[in-house]
């Protein structure tokens, strides 16, 4: 996945050690594990926020719908205008931004407020997962840029299993403000980790002008861009009103959500790192799948709803399978990006403007379900996209199979 047309350039006489890279690789995956925490929290704690702000559930779901378009909007034309600064300065610089949006919904006074402070983090983190991902890979040996991205979605897989559950039970004891007040907190924490061991490099010809336009003419890409489309919107759907579906139609009580949130968190964790060799080896198989678990489990969620174990069984499997799919899909697009100049930021900053357009309406449709039926039907039409994500998986990996033993005859 290491293109010879992208390199690290360091000042002169600089050295990149490898104790260092590898510091600054966990830091990366600790700013991605912040931002996805601020991303996510509002489903941790949706009933307090819909409380304390004074509306819906449905209204307050928006919180993580308007993040999510936001930084689908921005991700590419600021990682494009950004992307030619310094890492350190430039990661450093989006955890304060990030730190400046938790400050101002910790202390929002209304519902506005808070939209104004999500908006700012919305912004930051789309250059941040698009940069972070394709520093890291750049800051290790080639051998190593699978291992890389592993660790850096670990951080993604890390604010569900941590993030996301701790903030449900320091919101039930201490309310909502009093969570995003511990994101200020952690947001200066990495972002000193990230001053101290992310160097000072750039990434030679990362924002290559013509690149994204070269991105959306590749139909490989633009292949692996719906599979991320429709999988994602199918996760977050179910995600982001996970905690009314367990509590209405589950019967489970506060504590039990913390622990089965937890389960899906802890779940995706050991995927997440565990996929690596097989997403190394043997990507689109891989991705067929844990795309068919994906799709059963959650197609099961409301028949599983009558025990905690078949619900906590139901939801660690698809934790499980949602975990794999980040490193799978981003394997894919390196794969594909390398054969670009310039194009493994474009691709991959596309690739986060995908997933959150998909986050967005993933959420939308919830929240608009949930004000009009209740949650019951909600992991049935999430499943529905899920199952949609593994015929494009099945339709993409078929195609390439017949390319792959019939090629195109030379003239």
């Amino acid at each position: 996945m290491h293109s010879s047309s992208t390199h690290i350039a360091a000042p002169q006489g600089a050295h990149v050690s490898r104790a260092r890279s590898i510091a600054a690789v966990l830091a990366l995956s600790l700013g991605c594990f912040t931002f996805v925490s601020t991303e996510l929290m509002p489903v941790g704690v949706l009933p307090g926020m819909a409380s304390g702000l004074n509306v819906s559930l449905g209204v307050a779901g928006y919180l993580v719908t308007i993040f999510a378009f936001m930084v689908a909007l921005t991700a590419a034309p600021l990682t494009g205008l950004l992307g030619h600064i310094n890492r350190k300065a430039l990661m450093s610089g989006l955890l304060a931004a990030c730190f400046a949006g938790n400050l101002i919904t910790w202390l929002a006074s209304d519902y506005f407020v808070v939209f104004v402070g999500r908006i700012l983090v919305a912004a930051a983190i789309g250059v941040f997962w698009s940069t972070a991902v394709v520093t890291a890979v750049h800051l290790v040996a080639s051998r190593n840029a699978v291992r890389a991205t592993s660790i850096v979605f670990g951080g993604v897989s890390l604010a569900t299993v941590l993030g996301v559950p701790a903030g449900t039970m320091l919101g039930d004891f201490y309310g909502w403000r009093a969570v995003f007040a511990a994101l200020c907190f952690l947001c200066l924490a990495v972002f000193t980790l990230i001053v101290w061991s992310v160097p000072a490099v750039r990434i030679a010809r990362s924002a290559k002008r013509g690149a994204i336009s070269a991105v959306f003419k590749n139909g490989a890409l633009l292949a692996i861009f719906g599979i991320t489309a429709l999988v994602v919107s199918g996760n977050f759907l179910a995600y982001t009103y996970i905690t009314p579906f367990l509590e209405h139609v589950a019967g489970q009580s506060s504590g039990q959500i913390s622990m089965l949130l937890l389960a899906y968190g802890a779940a995706g964790v050991v995927t997440n790192f565990a996929v690596g060799p097989f997403a190394a080896r043997a990507p689109r198989t891989s991705l067929g799948i844990v795309a068919a678990l994906f799709a059963a489990s959650l197609a099961c969620l409301n028949v599983a709803a009558v025990s905690h174990a078949s619900i906590f069984t139901a939801i660690a499997l698809w934790g499980a399978a949602y975990g794999a799919l980040p490193v799978l899909l981003q394997t894919l697009v390196f794969r594909e990006a390398s054969r670009m100049e310039g194009g493994a930021d474009a691709a991959t900053s596309v690739n986060v403007s995908v997933f959150n357009a998909a986050i967005g309406l993933g959420s939308l449709i919830g929240g608009v379900l949930i004000n009009l039926t209740g949650p019951r039907p909600i992991p049935y039409v999430a499943a529905a996209f899920a199952l949609a994500g593994l015929l494009a998986v099945i339709v993409t990996r078929e195609s390439k199979s017949r390319r792959s033993t019939n090629p195109s005859p030379t003239i």
